[in-house]
């Protein structure tokens, strides 16, 4: 049951990558994603069923066209096997939470929403990943994507936390921490506590950067982005989600400095550092916290 689970969420994930290529391709272009079949970028032929496999077509196809002979972009097989990983990975950390088994095999009102909750936590993962590829391919943030997001996020967190409150359940709050019971390390927080200081604390500190530096080492966007990250992990978890993106983003641009790909001067996309920080929260934060706490009391 475990396996089939796991291949669900790895075929589905390479699927919702698929839609995400085309998403991301069209979003500045009159072109809906939602209607019209896919075609070549520069033939314009139609795609077939074959054509369109997530991850495999690419191989199929020798990374080329059928018909014009032109180059596929890497991107494409790229983002929907990135999609599928971070799918599949989500998957196996639900199925780390304590007391998982309960919540699937004992269906009430109150565990429907804990699994509703989980369906949404893999609609962040797809919005975290639109904004990482237009940023790198536009050096732009993604609003049509984002500001949806955060409005579907601010209804679903505080109704899910009202209904917390009426239910007193602790299953509840236990589903909504990301790091685990280790969380107290950093103090204990009410469900809306943890909510607003997660929102002030990741704004707040982009928002600063970008007014300190006018814009020029990030731009609005990428506050807005840490308004929903902040939204959505709480604190401090968000907290936690920073500390890891300027980690990873100041490493990166060591090595792009040092291997001369960029300068002091160059401009590096910053959401795909504050994702991969949210992201690596939300599958790892248990493990992360626990490895830090071994270290310090070692």
């Amino acid at each position: 049951m475990t396996t089939l689970l796991l291949l669900t969420s790895f075929i589905f994930g390479s699927i919702v990558g698929s839609f995400l290529n085309v998403l991301v391709e069209r979003i500045d272009t009159n072109e809906s994603p939602f209607k019209g079949r896919s075609h070549c970028p520069y033939c314009k032929k139609t795609l077939t069923f074959w054509e369109l496999i997530p991850i495999f077509s690419y191989f199929l196809l020798k990374g080329r066209c059928s018909q014009c002979k032109n180059k596929i972009s890497i991107q494409y097989p790229l983002i929907e096997f990135l999609t599928a990983l971070f799918f599949l990975l989500l998957s196996l950390r639900i199925l780390r939470l304590p007391l998982i088994k309960a919540v699937f095999l004992n269906l009430n009102p109150s565990h429907f929403l804990i699994l509703l909750n989980f369906l949404f936590w893999f609609f962040w993962v797809f919005v975290f990943i639109a904004i990482s590829l237009y940023d790198i391919k536009k050096y732009l943030i993604l609003t049509e994507v984002l500001i949806p997001a955060i409005v579907i996020a601010a209804f679903w967190r505080v109704f899910y936390g009202f209904f917390y409150l009426f239910k007193k359940d602790n299953l509840f709050l236990s589903f909504s921490k990301f790091l685990g019971k280790e969380s107290y390390v950093f103090g204990n927080y009410s469900y809306f506590l943890s909510l607003i200081l997660g929102i002030i604390f990741s704004f707040g500190i982009i928002a600063l950067i970008v007014y300190i530096t006018k814009e020029k080492a990030m731009g609005w966007g990428d506050a807005i982005l840490a308004f929903f990250i902040g939204l959505i992990l709480g604190f401090p978890e968000s907290l936690i989600a920073l500390i890891i993106a300027f980690l990873i983003g100041g490493f990166s641009s060591l090595v792009f400095i040092i291997f001369k790909k960029k300068n002091l001067k160059s401009y590096l996309p910053f959401a795909p550092f504050l994702s991969l920080g949210a992201l690596l929260v939300m599958l790892f934060g248990d493990i992360i916290i626990k490895s830090y706490l071994s270290l310090i009391y070692l």
